[in-house]
């Protein structure tokens, strides 16, 4: 069954890795979905390279225990998405799907969702 109402929370955050963090925990209890403007980027580890003796870096977007992160994986890293959406993690029981068929651009985040 699904919910009639979805509590849904909107914030630029600026790139702001603190500020992220604190919205998801202050909000994993009252809040369905959180979008995200200008989520943070930053460096998760190095992967092997075969041009740099270093690896080549791996960016990402914070992760939370409660949250499923919905984001658009943009190969280079000078087109990193601009927006994010988190799923709350009690909401499972909906299938949740990003839709990037629909529109794939680093501005706009399609989901669709569906019980069973």
């Amino acid at each position: 069954m699904i919910k009639e109402t979805l509590k849904i929370f909107s914030q630029n955050v600026r790139k702001n890795k603190t500020l992220m963090n604190i919205i998801l925990e202050n909000n994993k209890n009252t809040m369905d979905v959180i979008l995200v403007q200008e989520p943070p980027k930053s460096l998760i580890r190095h992967v092997p390279s075969h041009s740099d003796p270093l690896g080549d870096p791996i960016y990402g977007t914070p992760n939370h225990l409660n949250w499923t992160l919905f984001i658009r994986q943009e190969p280079a890293q000078e087109n990193y998405v601009r927006v994010a959406t988190y799923v709350n993690k009690k909401l499972m029981k909906i299938r949740f799907t990003l839709r990037p068929d629909i529109i794939n651009h680093r501005d706009i985040n399609v989901l669709a969702f569906h019980s069973g």
